[in-house]
């Protein structure tokens, strides 16, 4: 088999005993599949009677309606559950008893995140967030869900959300069979189930040495999981600042916390609830869902940041997750966040939304004529072509496709729709609205002054859609406000200013349809970024070729830009950066991938952007990951000829080019690959296997199925695995194929499958490992079910939201200072030592040197890793540049190529 099977035997049982001891001083097990959802109610209960209830109420209120179509549904009714990307490992020497992940093949770009949608990478649950790291940076590209995310968090914590498996043929027709006993035999199937999992729990607790009891076992198992123990607290960023602002920086940071969550509920409630949120946070129980960060000016961003570093000095025994971009986050870890990234949609997901809308769609058009479910045939239209799409740009086409109401093709139909349905005479308000979507890009809100000064909206006559509910939030057509001290004051300031001018009818208006938001000081802005991206892209159609320049330059512009290509040509911004200077990770060009999806399909600048980009893929000695990112800019383009070019580089003799070529084929999803990627299911690298057998399961079709299998039954034992945990996400297909595989003779094929349900949170998998860990004959099926077994009842063995160490805590810098007899200094001299790593070591330590300075984001050591750059071992070069790219995403802005 390739392994040492008695240091692995060693290892595995090591790794057993050191969770179980783990898990045993810690008392926290996570509960059955069958009982989540009677514990996250008694929470909730719990939460209601000991917390304010007028807030609870408030709060699942606001949840529930601030999105995309909160004026007509709740978002428990059609959310689809986010899912979380953790930080790249820590790098650290290579443990050959470690068994790796097979999806480690499959990049993440954070800023260009497609490329890996369509795959079953291993993602974390809101539940398994809570096992880590307590400041979490929740990180994702505009449209990404990074704001459901949040809410979906609170209504989670507080019990209003559960998130089901997909529909599981295995798991129907065996609850049928059940269905048919009678009460006592049903009753002791349960019971058998119960016994076999205590059987299981105890003998994981003999093969780790340690004394097993069954009453501590199962007090432990009623614990509450800690989310549901904390009371969630969502506020917007500019609702802080501008609390600053009125209150000064000296005071508490909760004070600055609790005039920000006054502004968000009800009058009675904003008058009750400083004295309990005061008492839960020097408790540590709140749940703090910190929101806006990328819709703050930069010049707002350091004000933002300082609240942010005095709230976690003072209050770092909550829980805190603020939202933060792709790009640009490193300050956010500087003040002590730990980054998570939000994953992108894959097929399963929009197919979720897309039925999840169907079925409420009786509230959400029911002020139509057509307000019946949309036939299956619509459902199925809404699910075609939505790879490299944003979850906001999903939402809208499902949106448009069920309403029936385009009447233009695409993304902007999806869009200009959206805007009908909310004032009934958008057309004639698009130059006005993209005239304000501007001033917020420019300037990073809108208010009534900046109106009147720009001569904005001075004539404006805005009628609402009949389709959308224009009172307020809280039922009234004129609400009062909702803040701390005079309400009554504030309610006439507030009146006043959506009254006494056009201007400020016209944002009144447009608030209580839902488009805009209001923030505390007469801010507003658009309910997301992309609708104020698409509108202020407008101001764009007449430019002159300097304006476009200067605004392509600017970041609040990106999306902008990018949405311009929609109605004027880019030539000339296409040409000024071909012959511009690169940067570092060649954003320049990536950038310009997105371009295409919204340009015209013949527009000149295609075939430039996308020969270029093939052509760096191909580069002979190209670093590694701008590989990496143009294979995922390139699907970003959504362009019919990128099949081509990956077909081409398939064939290259480089492995990692063709292990990307397989990638970006399964993430393009067109059958067409598969007489290109069957073959590479026996290629002479095993990367390039794992890839190809992956790609296959994203296809999905009857001949890409049968190839699967037979990977499943006959290949390598990690092509077997790949194939399993590929087989995972295809419930249809996939499930039944893995339930036959757990009884097969084969026991490598029961193996493999063990790693396929291990994916799974149903049932009938969960009992299929029970029982292979008890009663398997080989000893390798039964570890492999040991392990899952272990992951699914007591939660995973890694923190894979654990905080990077500290430069002095690193276990490997510490054996290379002592092989050199000197010890290890702390502080700034621990710096030092591994800068002395990167410029003295051998090529493993100065490899290993490079990677921890990206990951730690030590920006003021760049020199040292542009002089990295030249080292004469190419695995050293290639993990300076990563350092290096890494520390680019982190600041934001470009670097140097280099030369």
């Amino acid at each position: 088999m390739g392994f040492d099977a008695e240091n692995f035997g060693i290892g595995l049982v090591a790794g057993w005993a050191t969770a179980y001891g783990v898990y045993r001083a810690r008392h926290l097990i996570r509960a059955t599949i069958d009982s989540v959802g009677k514990g996250a109610e008694t929470a909730q209960n719990s939460a209601t009677r000991s917390a304010d209830s007028r807030y609870i109420s408030d709060l699942i209120e606001q949840c529930e309606t601030t999105h995309l179509a909160g004026k007509s549904i709740k978002l428990s009714e059609i959310v689809v559950e986010p899912r979380f990307l953790p930080a790249a490992e820590f790098a650290v020497p290579p443990d050959n008893d470690v068994v790796r992940s097979v999806y480690r093949v499959v990049p993440n770009a954070p800023d260009h995140p497609y490329l890996a949608a369509p795959f079953n990478v291993e993602t974390l649950s809101i539940s398994e967030l809570a096992d880590g790291a307590t400041a979490l940076a929740l990180l994702g590209v505009p449209g990404s869900g990074r704001t459901t995310a949040l809410l979906s968090m609170a209504l989670h914590s507080l019990g209003r959300l559960r998130f089901d498996p997909p529909p599981d043929k295995i798991q129907e027709r065996l609850d049928a069979e059940e269905a048919k006993l009678e009460e006592k035999e049903r009753a002791v199937r349960v019971q058998e189930r119960i016994v076999m999992q205590q059987r299981a729990r105890e003998r994981l607790a003999n093969e780790a040495g340690v004394a097993f009891h069954a009453e501590a076992d199962a007090e432990a198992d009623k614990e509450t999981p800690l989310f549901h123990r904390l009371m969630p607290v969502y506020v917007h960023l500019v609702d802080i600042l501008a609390s600053a602002s009125d209150l000064g920086t000296e005071v508490d940071p909760a004070e600055h916390l609790v005039r920000a969550v006054q502004d968000t509920v009800k009058r009675v409630t904003a008058s009750t609830i400083p004295r309990n949120l005061y008492s839960r946070l020097n408790r540590g129980q709140v749940l703090m869902l910190i929101d806006g960060y990328d819709d703050l000016p930069e010049r707002d961003r350091p004000a933002a940041l300082a609240w942010l570093k005095a709230f976690l000095d003072q209050y770092r025994q909550n829980f805190v997750v603020v939202v933060g971009p792709a790009s640009g986050y490193g300050r956010l870890l500087e003040v002590g966040f730990t980054p998570i990234f939000i994953r992108p949609w894959s097929d399963l997901d929009v197919q979720r939304a897309a039925v999840q809308w169907a079925d409420a769609w009786g509230q959400i058009g029911k002020r139509r004529r057509k307000a019946a479910r949309p036939e299956d045939e619509a459902v199925e239209r809404a699910c075609v072509n939505t790879r490299a799409l944003t979850p906001h740009e999903v939402t809208l086409k499902i949106w448009a496709a069920y309403a029936d109401d385009t009447e233009i093709p695409g993304v902007e139909g999806w869009i200009r729709a959206f805007y009908k349905r909310h004032v009934a005479n958008a057309e004639d308000l698009i130059a006005q609205m993209a005239q304000m979507a501007a001033l917020q890009l420019d300037e990073g809100f809108i208010n009534t002054e900046r109106l009147q000064a720009l001569a904005i909206g001075a004539d404006s006559v805005v009628q609402a859609s009949p389709d959308v509910d224009t009172s307020d939030e809280n039922g009234d057509a004129e609400p009062p406000t909702k803040t701390a001290g005079s309400a009554t004051k504030k309610d006439k300031r507030k009146a006043d200013s959506e009254t006494l001018s056009a201007q400020g009818k016209l944002l009144g208006m447009l608030r209580r349809s839902g488009l805009l938001t209001r923030h505390r000081g007469d801010h507003y802005l658009f309910r997301h970024p992309l609708l104020a991206a698409y509108l202020a892209s407008l101001t764009l159609k007449d430019a002159s070729a300097e304006t476009l320049s200067e605004k392509a330059a600017v970041p609040t512009w990106h999306d902008a830009i990018a949405y311009a290509a929609l109605t004027r040509p880019l030539d000339t911004l296409v040409a000024e950066r071909m012959r511009g200077e690169a940067d570092l990770l060649q954003n320049r060009v990536v950038e310009m991938a997105r371009w295409l999806y919204y340009a015209k399909s013949d527009v000149e600048w295609r075939g430039t952007v996308l020969n270029y980009l093939g052509t760096q893929l191909v580069t002979p000695s190209q670093y590694p990951l701008i590989r990496e990112r143009v294979t995922a800019a390139l699907i970003d383009a959504r362009d019919k000829n990128v099949l081509l070019i990956f077909r081409k580089a398939v064939r290259n003799i480089d492995p990692d080019i063709r292990r990307l070529a397989c990638l970006g084929m399964g993430a393009v999803g067109d059958p067409e690959a598969l007489r290109d990627l069957l073959p590479l299911l026996n290629d002479q690298d095993s990367s390039v296997q794992l890839a190809a057998g992956m790609a296959l399961g994203t296809i999905g079709t009857e001949e890409a199925l049968q190839a699967m299998v037979n990977g499943l039954t006959s290949g390598t034992e990690q092509l077997r695995q790949t194939m399993a945990e590929a087989f995972a996400a295809l419930p249809e297909a996939g499930y039944p194929t893995l339930y036959e595989a757990m009884s097969h003779e084969d026991f490598m094929l029961r193996r493999a499958a063990v790693f396929g349900l291990r994916r799974l949170r149903t049932t009938w998998a969960l009992v299929a490992i029970y029982r292979a860990f008890l009663e398997d004959e080989q000893w390798y099926v039964r570890s492999a079910a040991q392990e899952a077994f272990q992951e699914l009842t007591y939660g995973r063995t890694d923190n894979l939201t654990r905080p990077y160490p500290k430069i002095e805590e690193i276990g490997w810098l510490q054996e290379w200072v002592a092989r050199r007899g000197e010890n290890m200094p702390a502080g700034d001299g621990a710096n030092q030592m591994l800068l002395k790593a990167l410029a003295e070591g051998e090529a493993p330590i100065r490899t290993l040197a490079a990677l921890n300075l990206g990951q730690l984001g030590m920006v003021d050591t760049m020199r040292a890793l542009y002089s990295a750059l030249r080292d004469g071992r190419e695995e050293v070069r290639a993990a300076a540049h990563r350092a290096l790219s890494d520390l680019q995403l982190q600041i934001g802005m470009e670097l140097p190529a280099p030369l």
